[in-house]
């Protein structure tokens, strides 16, 4: 799934990576050039979770689909 989300990050113009982070796949995403547009997305059991910062406060959202997960994105992170 996060490979998916991935693919679809990059078609919108994110520049996207999958990585490992504490033994589990995340994407590590963000704007080129823009460095407060950095984000990651780990899929959790049930849900996908997007970490981002808002100044220097680290923000959490869970969303259960993977169109909801894009539309906040394009949202947040307007290219």
């Amino acid at each position: 799934m996060l490979k998916d989300i991935k693919n679809k990050l990059e078609e919108l113009g994110y520049n996207s990576n999958v990585r490992i982070i504490n033994k589990k796949e995340c994407i590590y995403s963000y704007i080129e050039g823009n460095l407060n547009s950095v984000f990651f997305i780990k899929d959790t059991d049930k849900n996908l979770k997007i970490e981002y910062f808002l100044g220097k406060i680290a923000v959490e959202k869970e969303f259960k689909t993977i169109e909801e997960l894009l539309k906040f994105i394009k949202q947040i992170f307007p290219i």
